[in-house]
């Protein structure tokens, strides 16, 4: 069974915008407590995403099947 995951470009996580990210690229974001006026309340706002390498880059020469 294959497996495939697109990449994705200009992803809005709660104001914060990730240019590129890899279809196997892992994204996580940071939180930090906010105050929401309108709500009388604390709520979790995005300060930062992350993006992790899963696996590394590489083509299929190196596998020597002559893709």
């Amino acid at each position: 069974m294959s497996r495939a995951s697109p990449n994705r470009t200009n992803i809005n996580v709660g104001g914060i915008t990730v240019s590129s990210k890899k279809g196997w690229e892992y994204m996580w974001v940071r939180y930090a407590d906010a105050e929401d006026a309108a709500a009388n309340a604390i709520v979790k706002k995005p300060v930062a995403v992350y993006l992790e390498k899963v696996y590394e880059d590489g083509g299929f020469a190196g596998l020597g099947i002559g893709v």
